[in-house]
């Protein structure tokens, strides 16, 4: 036997999802601001492997993650 939804249940549902949404582009772009100059690049230098490249990417990543997490 089949369940029927009510379809102003699965509209309100849908509508709280959207406004949501909305709601968390605004304070991603308003409110979350990663500081991208804090990222150090002085370990692309010439002659580098692709294993230090990875190594220095990854900590970078990692450190910005931090950063943005901190909430300082």
């Amino acid at each position: 036997m089949l369940r029927q939804n009510n379809r102003w249940t699965i509209r309100i549902s849908f509508l709280a999802v959207i406004v949501m949404g909305i709601f968390g582009f605004w304070y991603a772009v308003s409110i979350w601001l990663p500081l991208f100059d804090a990222v150090d690049l002085s370990a692309f230098a010439d002659n580098v492997d692709w294993v230090d490249a990875a190594a220095t990417l990854g900590e970078q990543t990692v450190q910005l993650l931090l950063g943005v997490t901190s909430g300082q």
